[in-house]
């Protein structure tokens, strides 16, 4: 089932502790969360991300085990299996590595 679409830009900061956070507040049950992604061209070492969920409407967080690294700097479409009974998502920038990351047509599934 679709439960909406989404677009947003994100930077992580030069730091190693920096990420940046991309928390969608749309609570309901979710199996799926199906992204577009891409980076900027001259950020040629790509961008890593993590998917993070939490159970009970974002009390407590758990990151999942998965990174997936994005290279292209044309959108290619992402989807992420999620545990069972997750309410909330939030995509994470990770590694602090300063890299610009473009997410497109964010969809919450059933």
């Amino acid at each position: 089932r679709f439960e909406g679409s989404k677009s947003i830009r994100a930077k992580s900061g030069a730091s190693a502790e920096a990420t940046a956070r991309i928390e969608i507040q749309d609570a309901g049950e979710y199996n799926v969360v199906e992204f577009a992604a891409c980076i900027y061209g001259n950020d040629v070492l790509g961008a890593k991300i993590r998917i993070e969920y939490t159970f009970d409407n974002g009390t407590t967080w758990q990151a999942s085990d998965n990174i997936i690294t994005i290279n292209n700097t044309t959108l290619e479409t992402y989807r992420v299996k999620l545990p069972e009974g997750v309410k909330r998502i939030a995509i994470v920038v990770v590694e602090g590595s300063g890299r610009r990351v473009n997410f497109d047509d964010i969809k919450l599934m059933k």
